[in-house]
């Protein structure tokens, strides 16, 4: 299964709320939510309609997201292993 279609299952959104993704980034739902609102996230946020509005992320660039780092341990495992 990819990436995306896993974040799609558990999230059952394609634009999934900063505060249900924090841990994600290793931090809290309102950490994530400064973060945010600075684009200082590793993926881009925004929001859909007013201020008030939640924090979104789009599923898509979460899973590329996601998937580099998975890669990149990946990476540091097999040069670990050689």
């Amino acid at each position: 299964m990819n990436t995306f279609f896993a974040l799609m299952a558990e999230y059952g959104t394609a634009h999934i709320p900063v505060e249900k993704c924090a841990n994600l980034f290793g931090m809290s739902p309102k950490k994530a939510c400064e973060l945010a609102g600075r684009q200082a996230l590793p993926v881009p946020a925004f929001r859909i309609g007013s201020q008030k509005s939640p924090w979104l992320i789009d599923a898509q660039k979460l899973s590329d997201y996601l998937d580099r780092a998975k890669n990149k341990a990946q990476n540091d495992w097999d040069k670990m292993q050689n």
